[in-house]
């Protein structure tokens, strides 16, 4: 049987405008369910282990993108990328798992385990003065 966990590099875009965008995404991925470790390779490239039941390659390629990660979209990166997503999508299914998450349900998990409070210096008669 195939492995259930996966290990693949992310390649970021070496023209972005954002210096060390793969320290940059091991902050951000490290409080996601499902990933299980992190490598810093260079500023352009990520090595990330994952367990497939949980998120695939494509999710967390897709919620990068939309957090505002440029990523490499070089010809072969798209073909190792539609590779990766066919065999994981094919995986689930003869795994049974039907239900993928969201883009935007990966990062959730994570922020809700922050501490949050109110950041706002102000003393509280100002902050609801306006």
């Amino acid at each position: 049987m195939e492995s259930l966990t996966k290990q693949r590099n992310i390649l970021f875009s070496a023209w972005a405008k954002q210096p060390d965008q793969a320290k940059s995404a091991i902050f951000l991925l490290a409080d996601v369910e499902g990933v299980l470790d992190l490598k810093y390779l260079s500023d352009t490239q990520l090595f990330i282990t994952y367990d497939v039941r949980i998120l695939t390659m494509d999710v967390i390629l897709q919620a990068l993108e939309s957090v505002g990660f440029y990523l490499d979209h070089s010809l072969l990166s798209k073909i190792k990328n539609a590779l990766y997503a066919y065999t994981e999508n094919t995986l689930r299914e003869n795994l049974g798992i039907s239900e993928s998450k969201m883009t935007r349900d990966i990062f959730m998990q994570g922020y809700q385990r922050r501490l949050h409070g109110c950041r706002d210096q102000r003393p509280a008669h100002w902050r609801h003065y306006l």
